[in-house]
């Protein structure tokens, strides 16, 4: 079933407003554009349609006589009454007096007459072309002409766009747009998305032939994508169509020409001489240009032409198959012609097309395209490269497949590294080859986590990118950006302190920016959310995480998902926060984008103890230390991620009673730094044989500034000043930590603490109005005043007083929290917890958790 015509709005306006303005209108465009169907659909959508003669020509119609003969009957049929004016006939000359007598009589008609003259194009004839100037020019404004053509008539056109007498609708105009594109695919059946009618409308152009006939493969599934090529294949409806319409028509020579020159999307005049070899190809292309046969000036390129995509595409075709062994040698010239332009990335696309791959990577290393590609993941500079043989052992194909690897989020093999350090060493090579390589090889060996790259290295290849030349300062900064992110990889895999992992990670963060990379800005500001969360700046990690997943675009992370390290961040956000649920959910989305990525060495052990926190707190300790174990044998973790990972081993064994396991789990990392020294303290309050002094006071200064060591030290501390019977000390020291806590709403310190600490803070009046946002203890109630009206009577007391065990418990239920909760919150066991609040039921005369926590409200209980 054919597909219907669609009325367009915008065109029918443009040609009304043409007609109404100007006595000449000119429809111009290639076959298939659209112009009989525009002038068509005009006339018909006209409610005084009648005043409008039509006139289809042919190539028998270029005769004076004859044309002049369809003409006046034509406009006789539109209302004109030219019942006076002599017909002429045809085969015979025209009388001298014929156009004056027809001026003359269109002149005295009431209102004005159109002619639409379809397939203008085919009238050459000079006493034809020049009768209709005469008619132009006398008519006034009684005759309105319209010609729809594929070429300019030979009319004087200039003269009239000068005069004001000429409106134009050309090819750019009749080009479908997107929404009339969306239109035109609904009328036929095949609804489509905004963005696959746009994306349809820009492989076809708009061209309303080819949208016509995508009709058919669209519904039956096609994707829009692979449209063109099947559209353009030897049997495709579209290839016939242009052979037989644009094709066919041309001479041999000029057929073969434009076989030649489609190999390359830009024809600029000296390639087209030397890919078409002849001379004069320009005049070639622009007779083509001017005739609509698919070729068109360039936009924006003076001088230049370009073919048709649909056109283009079905040449390289008929090339292919006609000519086999010429597409080779025409890609090299293309190859050559563009390197000598200066235009590095077109001409490693024709070395590719042409299969010459040592062109192709010499190419790619001498015009420094490798650090674009490494920083941007783009593949523009690096086409169809994933063809490149293995056993090639020049340095240079080597550097590009191990660069290739990068790009597309793989790793290099270890030779190739190995030969592209070797390569960044040698003195022989020239400075292009020795930096990329160099950049190569120290990213290579940062993504791989590999350890063998020579120390110096990294300084090495800054020297040699800072010494490349001063008019390649892009290539520069994107090579630095690319040594930035392997810095910062090597930084993060190392027993370094955490200033020199922000300072690295912030550097990287600059260098990404200064070179325009998306990418690799995403990833260290990932890592730095990473690194905040866990110090316990919870809102500085939130705002780099979201920073970092809006800025995501190709990263390196797990392929159409944000770097694993952001999902990870926002669960250690959430964690510390206590909101278990968001926790959860951030870490499944972590654990999905984790596997395989390049990340997974940092971000697998970090996501370890996330789960491993969630599991704690249901007291699932089994599950908990199976979860965490492999990450606890692992001795090859950086010193960063090693802290956490054996901190939650600390907990999980404190959390089951095992002081000798947690004591083991210390000696054996103790490296002098003071989170062993925190937890010492903290296995020795549990463990009343052993006496620990109270350690240093360390304020928020201190160190990196950390508010989780600041306020896990406070908490150590208050701990075992009340050990020692100093309640004022104790809480001063809780204080100071709730205030440090409370600007990032950091709960978990506080929920995860010895019972002593946790007992105070619900306890002691002085810490009661500070741990309200904890939600351990409720806002206490306002004090009745003098005057103030008498409330209802006070229930009786219990029974029997809580202990401090039970109201412990019974805060917790108030706070309704589960009964696993609880019981991993107040390091007892779920038997235990259920103990009690059977105890609590009883003394309290409730029946329900719910009337036992309102009837402890009531008399002030908690």
């Amino acid at each position: 079933m054919a597909t219907p015509t669609r009325r367009r709005p915008r065109l029918l306006a443009a040609l009304t407003s043409a007609v109404e303005q100007a006595p000449l209108t000119l429809i111009s465009g290639p076959a298939g554009a659209g112009k009989t169907a525009l002038a068509a659909s005009w006339r018909d959508a006209r409610p005084e349609h009648r005043d409008v003669g039509w006139l289809t020509l042919d190539g028998f119609d270029d005769d004076p006589g004859t044309f002049w003969s369809y003409a006046v009957e034509a406009l006789a049929r539109a209302g004109a009454d030219l019942g006076g004016l002599g017909r002429p006939v045809p085969g015979q000359s025209l009388p001298a007096s014929f156009v004056p007598h027809l001026a003359a009589a269109l002149m005295a008609q009431s209102r004005p007459v159109v002619l639409v003259v379809d397939n203008a194009d085919h009238l050459v004839d000079r006493q034809i072309t020049g009768a209709i100037d005469l008619l132009i020019r006398n008519a006034g404004a009684r005759l309105r002409l319209v010609l729809c053509a594929r070429s300019d008539p030979q009319l004087p056109l200039h003269t009239y766009r000068l005069a004001g007498v000429l409106a134009e609708i050309r090819s750019a105009d009749l080009a479908f747009t997107p929404t009339e594109t969306a239109d035109l695919l609904a009328a036929a059946g095949v609804p489509a998305t905004p963005d696959v009618a746009a994306r349809l409308a820009e492989l076809t152009e708009g061209w309303a032939v080819g949208l016509r006939l995508a009709v058919a493969p669209l519904k039956r599934g096609m994707a829009p994508e692979e449209l063109v090529a099947a559209l353009v294949q030897d049997d495709g409806s579209v290839a016939q169509y242009l052979f037989e319409e644009v094709l066919r028509d041309q001479p041999a020579g000029v057929r073969r020409f434009l076989l030649r020159v489609s190999v390359t999307d830009e024809l600029w005049p000296d390639l087209v001489d030397r890919l078409g070899g002849r001379p004069n190809g320009r005049r070639v292309l622009a007779a083509l240009a001017s005739t609509n046969a698919f070729v068109e000036h360039s936009p924006g390129a003076p001088g230049g032409f370009r073919i048709h995509a649909l056109f283009r595409e079905m040449l390289r075709a008929q090339l292919a198959y006609a000519h086999p062994t010429e597409v080779t040698r025409l890609h090299r010239v293309c190859a050559a012609w563009y390197d000598a332009a200066g235009a590095g990335p077109a001409a490693v696309h024709h070395a590719v097309a042409a299969r010459d791959w040592s062109l192709a990577t010499h190419l790619l290393v001498e015009d420094l395209l490798i650090g674009h590609a490494l920083a941007h993941r783009s593949d523009a500079a690096l086409p169809d490269l994933a063809a490149l043989p293995a056993d090639l052992a020049a340095p240079d194909a080597v550097v590009v497949r191990a660069a290739t690897a990068l790009s597309t989020g793989g790793l290099p093999t270890p030779a190739d590294l190995a030969i592209a350090t070797e390569a960044a060493g040698d003195p022989a090579n020239g400075l292009a080859l020795r930096a990329t390589a160099a950049v190569v090889s120290v990213a290579g060996a940062a993504f791989r986590g590999a350890t063998d790259l020579p120390p110096d290295a990294p300084g090495a290849a800054d020297d040699l990118v800072a010494a490349l030349p001063r008019e390649r300062d892009a290539e520069r900064r994107d090579m630095t950006a690319v040594l930035s992110t392997a810095r910062f990889l090597r930084t993060l895999a190392s027993d370094r302190p955490t200033p020199v992992l922000l300072a690295d990670l912030g550097a990287a963060a600059v260098a990404a920016n200064a070179a325009g990379s998306r990418p690799l800005r995403g990833w260290p500001v990932a890592y730095l959310a990473l690194l905040e969360a866990l110090a316990g700046r919870l809102s500085r990690a939130e705002r780099l995480a979201r920073d970092a997943a809006a800025g995501w675009a190709d990263g390196p992370g797990a392929e159409g998902s944000p770097c694993p390290a952001v999902a990870v961040a926002r669960a250690w956000v959430h964690l510390g926060r206590f909101e278990l649920e968001a926790a959860r959910e951030c870490a499944d989305r972590a654990a999905a984008q984790t596997a395989g990525s390049l990340d997974e060495r940092f971000t697998a052990p970090l996501l370890a103890v996330v789960d491993s926190c969630l599991l704690r707190v249901r007291h699932e300790y089994a599950a908990a230390e199976d979860v965490l174990r492999p990450h606890v044998l692992d001795a090859g973790l950086p010193r960063w991620i090693r802290e956490e990972v054996l901190t939650e081993a600390v907990r999980i064994a404190l959390a089951r009673g095992r002081l000798v396991e947690a004591t083991a789990v210390l000696d054996a990392a103790d490296d002098d730094t003071g989170w062993t020294v925190r937890w010492r303290a903290t296995t020795a309050l549990l463990d009343h044989s052993a006496a620990v002094a109270v350690p240093r006071r360390e304020p928020l200064g201190a160190r990196d500034g950390s508010p989780i060591v600041a306020v896990q030290s406070g908490v150590v501390r208050a701990c075992q000043h009340l050990e020692a019977g100093a309640v004022p000390a104790a809480v001063g020291e809780l204080s100071r930590a709730l205030d440090a806590a409370a600007r990032e709403t950091l709960r978990w310190p506080f929920l995860d603490a010895p019972l002593q600490a946790r007992r105070l803070l619900r306890t002691h009046p002085d810490l009661r109005g500070h741990a309200e946002w904890l939600s351990l203890t409720p806002p206490d109630r306002p004090v009745r005043g003098a005057g103030a009206a008498p409330g209802p009577a006070r229930p009786a007391p219990p029974v029997q007083d809580l202990s401090e065990r039970e109201r412990e418990v019974l805060v917790h239920l108030a706070e309704m929290l589960s009964t696993t909760e609880i019981a991993a919150t107040m390091f007892i066991s779920v038997n235990t917890v259920r103990t009690h609040i059977r105890s609590i039921l009883r003394k309290l005369s409730a029946t329900r958790r719910n009337q036992a926590v309102r009837r402890a409200r009531e008399l002030g209980v908690i």
